[in-house]
């Protein structure tokens, strides 16, 4: 009780003047029709502005989740595509995702790096959730970011595009002149497209997408023409791709096994690689 007494003498101005705040008010919202009518509006955008702030912090927190969905969604889509899914019977729809040759799941970027010579990222998801080596990795929207190198049971290694080691065949969507694409260590937003015989037309702004891969399916994005200069024995373009996956800005992935992989990957033997170029003997 002294305590109390203590705290009353202590904060009564205050106290007192919280009082004759409310009072004050209250004389006033009782005072007109429109007294009352202005505090009822004041008190109407206090509440929506507080259930908007309440929503926006709700969604927020729910933005991850709905992503992963999305990126679910994505990859099952990714999936029938490749099966060739024209029907919505869901037996039918399930019996071709099973016989298609590529197989799409999604993963969370862990780690990235993109300044080295020699980048690679890390994904939250290992052998247990299906992942395995050399299943290659794309952004969201379907852009070439990588391949996976190696795995443990619950995460796995991925060799980024942004790597002096990675090469992809790459080809032209207006036409079939292939080469091979590699990044030279210098710039993160280009990588380069060599063998490109000079009597090819190419222009600023044409795409480039995947080509002879066995990680990749057929026309997946790589990047568009920036620039386009003779090589230097001057038989071939060397043409400066901008790279379609933001690696500085990658969050969340697709990747894609091709089912026949292993079995190509053994026959082939040193015969092939993962690039355009023509296999030595």
């Amino acid at each position: 009780m002294y305590r109390l007494i203590l705290f009353f003498r202590k904060y009564y101005p205050v106290l007192l003047f919280i009082l004759l705040e409310a009072a004050a008010i209250s004389y006033y919202a009782h005072a007109t029709a429109y007294s009352r009518a202005t505090l009822l509006a004041a008190s109407n955008r206090l509440t929506a502005g507080l259930h908007e702030s309440f929503a926006a912090t709700g969604d927020y927190f729910s933005l991850r989740r709905d992503n992963l969905r999305l990126l679910d969604r994505i990859a099952r889509l990714e999936t029938e595509r490749e099966a060739g899914v024209t029907t919505a019977d869901s037996l039918a729809v399930d019996s071709l995702i099973a016989a298609s040759p590529y197989y799409f799941t999604t993963a969370r970027v862990i780690s990235n790096s993109i300044a080295r010579q020699e980048n690679f990222f890390v994904i939250d998801k290992g052998l247990r959730n299906g992942i395995e080596e050399n299943m290659g990795v794309l952004t969201p929207d379907g852009a070439v970011a990588g391949y996976v190198r190696q795995c443990s049971d619950k995460y796995a290694v991925c060799v980024s595009v942004l790597n002096r080691a990675f090469s992809l065949g790459g080809r032209f969507l207006h036409n079939e002149y292939f080469g091979s694409v590699g990044w030279d260590g210098i710039d993160p937003r280009f990588v380069t497209l060599t063998d490109i015989p000079r009597y090819a037309e190419v222009a600023a702004g044409d795409t480039v997408v995947s080509a002879y891969s066995l990680r990749f399916p057929p026309d997946r994005f790589i990047g568009t023409v920036a620039a386009v200069t003779p090589s230097e024995d001057g038989t071939t373009h060397t043409i400066r791709l901008k790279l379609g996956a933001r690696m500085h800005a990658l969050s969340h992935v697709v990747l894609v096994r091709f089912a026949d992989y292993e079995e190509l990957d053994q026959l082939a033997g040193s015969y092939f690689t993962d690039t355009a170029e023509t296999p030595k003997r």
